[in-house]
């Protein structure tokens, strides 16, 4: 199941070509009609602390705040095109431009402020998974398919949305990571994007399982190796109980896993080095956007691009 190969974080020119994507490094002619409305750091919502205001603060900082720009707020990146600034885009939107700073508390506070941890060998030999209601069908796939089957599965909803009480009797309650840690394997499941709880859970001294992210953030969840970092599941969570049974038949190799996703988290955890490569992002963004030849021009401040 382990695959033979010696895996490398990826080179600084490599993690910022990942995060512009490969849309404005590679096009010469861009046409912004065919865009949605443009910004300027007037039209940010300074109330919003966990997007506009970190945008607004990396705008400053960089001194590109006189500038138009492009910006997708909130969980989902809703534009397919390489001019977007946003938290993450999906595996088939390899264009728009991915920052560190949107919504940074809740991905990141528990990766630099890790949570007390005890020794693998030390946990208990199950699956544990507790997550909201939000998302694709992956979570609701995954409760009708293992919910109380085996108790070894450990698994349910932490809470339901308004429109969701038909699941209520899927609750189990909230937990916080500290009772995620007490379990040998954690589940990661993506929301209405990424896991917002992927980031520490890789960094812990349990093994992920999970299927193959299909968002990408500032983690480049998509350059995650299977059964290398983490233990492949498929899509609709068929093949839990085999790879449960797999992880406690091999705990040398668990633990080989846990150590390649701690080696892959610790390129993040040089804080002034991340800000300083998201700088270096947002400068280049800038850069090749008012450098590619528009077919149209920017108007004012609060105008829709026309020819």
């Amino acid at each position: 199941m382990m695959k033979n190969l010696t895996y490398k974080t990826m080179l600084m020119e490599d993690r910022i070509n990942f995060y512009l994507g490969n849309y404005l490094i590679n096009t010469k002619n861009i046409d912004i009609t065919i865009f949605p409305k443009i910004k300027t750091i007037h039209n940010l919502n300074l109330n919003n602390i966990h997007y506009d205001l970190n945008l607004y603060n990396l705008l400053v900082s960089t001194n590109h705040s006189n500038k138009q720009f492009f910006y997708s707020s909130g969980d989902i990146e809703k534009y397919e095109h390489g001019l977007t600034l946003c938290k993450n885009r999906c595996k088939e939107n390899r264009s728009s431009v991915i920052l560190k700073c949107l919504n940074f508390n809740k991905h990141w506070h528990l990766y630099y402020n890790k949570p007390r941890d005890i020794n693998y060998n030390n946990k208990i030999p199950s699956i544990f998974w507790r997550g909201t209601t939000s998302g694709r069908l992956d979570r609701f796939i995954l409760i009708l398919n293992w919910f109380n089957k085996d108790e070894n599965i450990n698994i349910g909803f932490s809470n339901v949305s308004k429109n969701k009480t038909r699941f209520l009797k899927y609750v189990k309650g909230a937990c916080a990571a500290n009772e995620f840690l007490k379990y040998k394997y954690i589940l990661s499941i993506e929301g209405n994007d990424k896991d917002s709880g992927l980031n520490w859970k890789l960094n812990s001294n349990s093994v992920v399982l999970m299927s193959a992210p299909k968002v990408s953030s500032w983690l480049m969840e998509t350059t995650l190796i299977p059964n290398y970092h983490y233990v492949l599941l498929k899509d609709d969570f068929s093949n839990l109980k085999e790879k449960l049974n797999w992880c406690n038949d091999n705990p040398d190799l668990c633990e080989e896993i846990i150590n390649n996703a701690h080696i892959f988290m610790k390129q993040f955890s040089d804080i002034k080095h991340e800000n300083e490569l998201e700088k270096q992002i947002i400068n280049k963004y800038f850069e090749l956007l008012y450098n590619v030849n528009f077919k149209c021009e920017f108007l004012n401040v609060n105008s829709i691009p026309k020819c």
